[in-house]
């Protein structure tokens, strides 16, 4: 048997050749992306499916997550306060979900058709295209985002009585702009954990030889973990942001910060961090893990 120092130049291109070709497909069935099956309207579907499950499932955590970052007086209990901001949280996953899927399939396919096989060939080359492709997706998504954030922490902080009382009171106060309060903090934070979280599973799946989906979902939970690490000082201050009223509500992220260590101390920053951990780890696992169930009905639906 010839090894690989002795094997003529032509069958070692075609041996490299068919590796390659190997991990891409592997790749492309382990992340569920099939784009050459998925149609966009499946995408889209797919999408706000796998944000409404996920979000509506941890809708608890998130409630604990915003209650420990507001300075608004709570006067609710805990468990009379689990459904506060759960309607918009339900009715804007939706979109927003759809948004963020279809968009991310957009941006890599723009890329992959702008730069060719570099963005596959190499562990580097899909690293950046998934952590391009999902931070143009995230920031597209923010469109639907941010209003949806602007209501259901006002419900969570107890600023209004429900989400009826809650749009009412921003149009007539501050019209459409009031919608998008916190947009730099909320836009920031949005891309960067769904860039960091993507490009990291991403990095996992290329650490790990063996395809078991129960590796994946631990995978997953992973990455949104050390991705939410990394981004929650911006979490507190949008919160803190979204939450407030007056001067307080239109501060940037960099002063914001700064002033709230110089008067609560460093401590604050981590703030709600054992909720959104244990919300956005499950997340980014239930998102992926729910999108890829859709797709495969969708999918043999068609057959």
């Amino acid at each position: 048997m010839s090894s690989a120092r002795t094997r003529p130049r032509w069958l070692h291109r075609v041996v490299r050749n068919r590796q390659r070709h190997a991990i891409e497909q592997a790749w492309r069935w382990r992340e569920g992306r099939r784009d050459d099956d998925f149609h966009t309207g499946e995408t889209v579907l797919a999408g706000a499916c796998a944000r409404l499950v996920a979000q509506t499932i941890l809708h608890p955590l998130d409630v604990i997550r915003t209650r420990s970052q507001t300075k608004n007086p709570i006067e609710a209990t805990l468990l009379e306060a689990l459904p506060f901001g759960l309607a918009p949280q339900m009715l804007l996953s939706v979109p927003a979900g759809s948004i963020q899927f279809a968009m991310v399939k957009y941006w890599r396919t723009q890329i992959e058709a702008a730069f060719g096989d570099r963005c596959t060939r190499t562990a580097a080359g899909r690293f950046f295209t998934q952590l391009f492709a999902a931070a143009g997706g995230a920031a597209c998504a923010g469109s639907v985002r941010i209003p949806q954030e602007v209501v259901k922490q006002g419900c969570m902080a107890e600023m209004y009585p429900n989400a009826i009382n809650a749009v009412q009171t921003i149009s007539q106060e501050k019209g459409v702009a009031g919608f998008y309060k916190g947009a730099v903090a909320t836009i920031s934070r949005d891309v960067a954990w769904n860039s960091l979280s993507f490009a990291l599973f991403r990095v996992f799946l290329e650490a790990f030889a063996v395809q078991s989906a129960q590796l994946n979902y631990a995978l997953g939970i992973v990455a949104g973990c050390l991705a939410a690490c990394a981004t929650h000082p911006i979490d507190v201050i949008k919160t803190r942001i979204m939450t407030s009223s007056g001067d307080a509500a239109s501060v940037g992220i960099v002063e914001g910060l700064r002033t709230l260590v110089d008067e609560e101390g460093p401590g604050v920053l981590l703030s709600g961090l054992v909720p959104r951990l244990l919300y956005l780890g499950p997340l980014a696992s239930l998102v992926l893990a729910t999108n890829e169930v859709i797709a495969s009905i969708l999918i043999a639906g068609r057959k």
